[in-house]
């Protein structure tokens, strides 16, 4: 019998485990995708005890935006059990000011009731490519998310990302397999980010999606499939 390996999907802010359905459909029949709820908590490193107290023993992680953020602090955390990651559309430095202050931005017009028009109104844009805002198929899905997410863990999870470490004195000391993909449009992760990355860490595979935005799994799911489900093929032996 054939051994499975785990692969644990970590999501983006206001994000949920439909962020991966597509891709998911595309990954060897020996990999045992799972994407767990997180927590709402304020902080990454519980935001990571959690995860690593659900996941699997052994596992590849995979992660976008602020999943990606997150499985830096994952591996920081327990290294011997993270086989091997994915790291998509995100970032490894900590947190600028402006950038906090814009999302504090966003979590009060959400507590003062407006939650439901954030994603439509103010985030679809900087989310995907802009070829796609009328792809009603693809925005509504993206809608879908955020308000199962609800706003409870939008709260949380803004203050997680304001006050999160810098991952990038990590980066060297990475010792597993690593594959970055990044949107080339993306606006909120540009793509300098995952330059960043790529050289800095040591086993590194880096695929940039053109056309496409920050939400890459969703926009370029035939793509961004591809891309994994080969890689984790010619990695197998190491997972």
């Amino acid at each position: 019998m054939t051994q499975s390996t785990s692969l644990v999907w970590l999501p983006g802010l206001l994000c949920d485990g439909t962020l991966f359905e597509d891709i998911n459909q595309m990954m060897p029949s020996w990999v045992e995708p799972q994407c767990p709820t997180l927590a709402s908590m304020p902080s990454m490193e519980q935001l990571a005890q959690k995860v690593l107290q659900d996941a699997p023993q052994e596992f590849v992680l995979g992660g976008l935006s602020m999943g990606g953020i997150l499985a830096f602090e994952v591996y920081r955390q327990a290294p011997d059990r993270v086989k091997g990651l994915v790291l998509m559309d995100t970032n490894a430095a900590d947190e600028k000011p402006e950038v906090t202050q814009k999302r504090d931005a966003l979590v009060s017009r959400a507590l003062s009731g407006e939650f439901e028009s954030i994603t439509p109104d103010t985030l679809m844009p900087v989310l995907i490519h802009p070829s796609r805002l009328q792809d009603k198929a693809l925005t509504e899905r993206i809608e879908g998310m955020a308000i199962n997410v609800g706003l409870e863990a939008f709260e949380a999870h803004a203050k997680a990302l304001a006050t999160r470490p810098d991952a990038r004195p990590l980066l060297a000391d990475i010792q597993v397999p690593t594959l970055v993909i990044t949107g080339k449009q993306d606006l909120l992760c540009p793509i300098d980010n995952h330059l960043e990355m790529a050289r800095h860490i040591n086993d590194v595979a880096l695929h940039v999606i053109p056309d496409c935005g920050h939400l890459s799994s969703m926009e370029a799911p035939e793509k961004v499939g591809q891309i994994i489900s080969n890689w984790l093929e010619l990695n197998r032996a190491k997972f």
